[in-house]
């Protein structure tokens, strides 16, 4: 047994040493990816892989904060229910064996059956960080072996240093395979452009896009894809404000690599939503997913919530989205399997409101989907979601915004908003300890971990102007 192997064993049998009583965890989500054990951050390695879909992430198995990083893995039939698996990597070699550094985030790949995944390899030599591209191949999906040529990729173009040099992102367009490393060039976030013709052997073309403005100082977890007739660049850009997660729609060059800027937006307008992966599946869906969490950098950060001195675990993972163009813009929505875990419907309409909080149900559990119609809403509403303790999530809706608050939160973070479609219905998506909002019509999407734990929640409703709610309806959601 190699030191690979060694590490991977020893962190297996810590895995299922703990990870029965970690489940009982008060916050722990119900319909939601969780870490087995100690800390979870970003996805990678997102892929569909001999027909189930295969989540690997971040992953620090021993304690609930961040560490030398292995990656977890798990799969799913459905993108909901999840069977943990064996941990893929871990930090072993001199390019990637470090307590402040390991095994960080990449992407997968299938040729001729197997399983290819890249991901950067972070040491320390003194006080410089070193990050490296690097390899390893699976026969089977489940057991990886690193690639003896590793690194496959070092930091070599004018601009760009060592420690801002990660996140690989691969694909594969007309026989050739193209690859992105998120990087920053004389302080200015981009990516790196490769391409070759057998994943081992890469030839770099340069940057990945020509542009003016600010797009931040260091892009992580780029992603990238085609839909429709054009061509999309996620990531997630450091040293740009409260602009976390972020989406460009353009076209790319395929003579020259060169991607061209036509419109960008916000992919999220919450607080938690983070490294954002997309995969085309089978059906032919781009499905997306990522870390529900955030870093201390972040304007409105204040911890990673309570789970980890409570619990000693912390980390979960979006309710996985459906992405579709609409016009110039993303759309964003729930995947459609969620609704087969939806029970106990129940059905609201032509409910008056108006100054008095109307109160909806007092015995709903903490996991559930709400569905509110808009139509001609005068004024603002205002939809409280409270637990048994007083801790409130409330929603503030306009024709035209929408705004979240929370009340006596210790772990709560409040005051951001998003532009709606005029009077358009929104879907609100609530677990243990996360609510996700969602525009039916506009795609816009909303994710805060709010930390309300297991428990009934108690919805009401009030305005400030007279109105009558056409239809609200409430559906429990049990994995």
């Amino acid at each position: 047994m190699d030191l690979h192997e060694q590490r991977i064993a020893e962190a297996n049998i810590y895995l299922n040493q703990y990870r029965d009583k970690i489940s009982q965890s008060q916050y722990r989500q119900n319909y939601h990816f969780c870490t087995p054990v100690g800390w979870l951050n970003d996805p990678n390695g997102f892929i569909q892989y001999r027909g189930e879909y295969h989540l690997f992430y971040q992953f620090h198995p021993y304690k609930p904060y961040w560490g030398a990083m292995y990656w977890g893995h798990a799969k799913s039939k459905d993108l909901i229910h999840w069977e943990h698996l064996p941990v893929a990597l871990a930090p072993s070699e001199a390019y990637d064996d470090h307590e402040k550094g390991g095994c960080f985030s990449g992407t997968a790949i299938e040729k001729d059956g197997r399983l290819y995944i890249f991901y950067t390899g972070t040491i320390l030599q003194g006080e410089k960080v070193i990050q490296t591209q690097c390899l390893a191949i699976s026969e089977d999906g489940v057991k990886f072996t690193k690639y003896a040529g590793n690194p496959i990729i070092e930091a070599d173009y004018p601009g760009v240093t060592p420690e801002n040099f990660r996140d690989p992102k691969v694909w594969k367009h007309n026989g050739r395979y193209h690859m992105i490393v998120g990087t920053s060039i004389s302080g200015r976030g981009n990516a790196l452009y490769y391409t070759s013709d057998n994943l081992v052997d890469w030839e770099l073309s340069g940057p990945f896009v020509d542009y003016q403005g600010n797009y931040g100082t260091m892009w992580e977890c780029p992603d990238f894809f085609r839909i429709g007739e054009k061509a999309v660049l996620l990531f997630s850009p450091m040293g740009l404000g409260e602009t976390t997660t972020l989406y460009l729609i353009g076209t790319i060059d395929d003579a020259t690599g060169k991607f061209r800027i036509e419109s960008e937006e916000v992919i999220d307008y919450g607080f938690d939503f983070y490294a954002p992966q997309s995969i085309l599946d089978h059906q032919g869906r781009r499905i997306m997913m990522a870390w529900q969490n955030g870093w201390d950098w972040m304007p409105w950060w204040k911890d990673f919530g309570p789970t980890s001195e409570m619990d000693q675990w912390c980390g979960a993972m979006s309710l996985p989205r459906e992405v579709t163009l609409k016009g110039s813009h993303l759309s964003f929505r729930p995947i459609q399997e969620i609704s087969q875990y939806m029970k106990n419907q129940y059905l609201f309409q032509e409910i008056f409101v108006w100054k008095e909080e109307r109160l909806l149900t007092a015995e709903m559990s903490e996991s559930f989907m709400l569905e509110l119609d808009r139509t001609d809403l005068q004024g603002t509403l205002t939809l409280t979601i409270r637990n048994e303790q007083g801790v409130a999530d409330q929603i503030v809706c306009s024709r035209t915004r929408v705004e979240y608050f929370n009340v006596n939160n210790p772990f709560g973070k409040t005051g951001k908003s998003m532009v709606a479609a005029d009077n358009e219905p929104l879907l609100l998506y609530s677990d243990s300890c996360s609510l996700e909002i969602f525009g039916v019509e506009s795609g816009k999407m909303f994710s805060v971990n709010n930390f309300m734990k297991k428990g009934k929640r108690i919805i009401t409703v009030t305005s400030d102007s007279p109105n009558t709610i056409i239809r609200l309806n409430l559906s429990e959601i049990r994995n």
